[in-house]
């Protein structure tokens, strides 16, 4: 585990890269879970989809009917506006913790890690790495591929 500033470029450069949104599930209240290809993304924090220039969706629009003719289901409205994206970057700010990760064509999911003590988001992908969004803004850091066995 670390509690310095994450290794962002290993973050950004290679955990989500090319992966395309395969799935989202909302397993618990208040629980976003989104999977690619080659890594599982959780949100448990504020969070909202920006496409074609504006915020088209977010994780509070769930089951709400805002005069449609059927409440909005946030796991298939996802996949329609991601779905044929792939991700082209990931940013972490390393103040806050809050996560954008980027699409392309133009579009990105931002999780906004909220609490001083909860945490907001986690990212673990099938090579071993795991970031956590501790409360706080804080990262904690496992990356089995450079653990050391005693």
């Amino acid at each position: 585990m670390s509690d310095t500033p994450l290794d962002v470029d290993e973050l950004r450069t290679s955990s989500l890269q090319g992966a395309i949104l395969r799935k989202v599930e909302q397993p618990a209240e208040g629980v976003w879970a989104f999977s690619f290809e080659i890594a599982g993304f959780t949100i448990q924090c504020p969070w909202r989809i920006v496409a074609d220039g504006a915020v088209v969706l977010g994780g509070c629009d769930h089951a709400q009917k805002f005069g449609l003719p059927a409440p909005v289901d946030v796991m298939s409205e996802t996949m329609r506006w991601l779905a044929n994206r792939t991700v082209s970057g990931v940013e972490v700010d390393r103040v806050t913790g809050d996560l954008s990760i980027k699409f392309s064509p133009e579009a990105q999911i931002d999780a906004f890690n909220n609490s001083g003590g909860y945490e907001g988001w986690s990212l673990g992908t099938r090579e071993g790495l795991q970031v956590f969004a501790l409360g706080g803004g804080k990262l904690a850091i496992w990356d089995k591929r450079i653990t050391t066995k005693c």
